[in-house]
């Protein structure tokens, strides 16, 4: 097994004790760094070592998606947004979730679009989310979330023109 694809299981082993820990602790914001930095790190290794494949994209896109449940299950109490913006996250759902049919209609597998936009929008929840509290918090998360539209609008379309 590759480095690059070690870091990945590495993110959804990660996720048991990150489920463990109480949320806005030490150790929960340690191991979610420690998770978060490994998606950062898988990609660009893969890249930068010519050792980039299928198996290891499809296995980053299931690594962020149980990463992003076990954070989402722990921060959920802690998100107070206003309702505009769950509606718009909701939407933002939808789209993504139309994208992944449309890939399976258009190609006959699931695929997940690894962009530059979805990359900076990861990298944005990533560090979005370790401001929650802060008073500026649901500037940010709009900020982010218009961020988040764009990119799933773009990944539709790139999945529909390709």
């Amino acid at each position: 097994m590759k480095i690059p694809n070690i870091l990945t299981a590495s993110r959804i082993v990660l996720c048991l004790p990150l489920l463990l820990v109480d949320a806005m602790t030490v150790p929960f914001w340690v191991l979610y760094v420690i998770a978060g930095t490994t998606d950062m790190l898988d990609g660009f290794l893969a890249r930068r070592w010519s050792v980039e494949s299928k198996f290891g994209a499809r296995l980053d896109s299931m690594a962020d998606f149980v990463f992003v449940l076990a954070v989402g299950y722990k921060l959920f109490p802690w998100l107070k947004l206003p309702a505009l913006l769950w509606m718009m996250i909701g939407f933002i759902a939808v789209v993504k979730a139309s994208n992944a049919v449309s890939a399976y209609i258009v190609r006959q597998r699931m695929e997940f679009q690894h962009t530059k936009a979805n990359k900076l929008t990861g990298f944005l929840l990533f560090i979005g989310m370790m401001n929650i509290g802060q008073s500026y918090f649901i500037l940010v998360a709009w900020m982010i979330a218009c961020i988040a539209l764009f990119t799933a609008i773009q990944e539709g379309h790139y999945i529909r023109s390709k």
